[in-house]
């Protein structure tokens, strides 16, 4: 049986992209190999934390790790509701713990749920070993400007996150594709990107960034998302602007 380390459990409505609004189960694993400077959920690049939060119905529950995929299995069937679309593998990044992401999925499937995992694709090989037991895939295409990696690395970044792309349609996978923008993101760098994305049938989501507390200004404005959406609506024909609404609502 596999063990790995959690960040956190809970029950919430998805906030980001083409399936926002919809009621999921969320395992949040630690670690991320990324250092995206907008991020938000910075306690998750602790790879080996000592505790997993449960967010339960009623009472919180913080549970030790490293956790087996049994144990996280049953605490996210204890937060089952008859709404729920999808168990959601986030994090951090799920791709650093594959063996532990394919038990817990495995399981999940024998239990009728649905796997829905949210990647940076910062690793194709990674990906490919755990793509057939998932059927929903968000796909983070990062931009150099995020700072994700040194920008000696970027080009390697974007080849892996493409191959994802490509792994997730071939195999069937319900395919999202997510690009966080900011107020200088160009026409240009979405064209370039969406020119690279034609051929594949996916759903693009252009999310505008939320702004940390710190960096109050680098959100895009209206007329910019405008634009932006043109652009990709040229070379895709599934193009969405999506906020993160879960920060509107106030919830995880």
């Amino acid at each position: 049986m596999e063990s790995g380390y959690i960040a956190e459990i809970f029950s919430s409505f998805q906030g980001e992209g083409a399936y926002t609004g919809r009621r999921q189960i969320f395992i949040r694993f630690a670690g991320c190999p990324l250092s995206c400077f907008y991020c938000d959920t910075p306690s998750a690049h602790d790879s080996r934390p000592k505790l997993c939060t449960v967010f339960g119905k009623s009472n919180n529950h913080v549970i030790e790790n490293p956790m087996t995929s049994q144990l996280v299995i049953e605490w996210a069937n204890e937060l089952r509701t008859p709404d729920v679309h999808s168990i959601c593998y986030t994090g951090g990044e799920p791709l650093l713990q594959t063996e532990f992401v394919k038990q817990i999925a495995r399981e999940a499937e024998s239990m009728q749920l649905n796997n829905f995992i949210e990647t940076s694709g910062y690793s194709a090989r990674a990906f490919a070993a755990l793509a057939e037991d998932f059927e929903f895939a968000s796909i983070d295409i990062k931009l150099k400007h995020h700072r994700a990696v040194e920008d000696s690395n970027y080009d390697r970044l974007y080849a892996n996150e493409l191959e994802c792309v490509k792994i997730a349609v071939d195999r069937g996978i319900d395919t999202i594709v997510k690009v966080v923008v900011l107020k200088d993101t160009t026409a240009d760098e979405i064209e370039a990107v969406c020119r690279d994305l034609a051929e594949f049938d996916i759903k693009f989501v252009l999310q505008p960034v939320t702004a940390p507390h710190h960096l109050p200004d680098v959100a895009p404005g209206a007329n910019e998302l405008f634009r932006l959406s043109e652009v990709a609506g040229r070379f895709l024909t599934d193009v969405m602007v999506i906020p993160q609404l879960h920060k509107f609502m106030h919830i995880q």
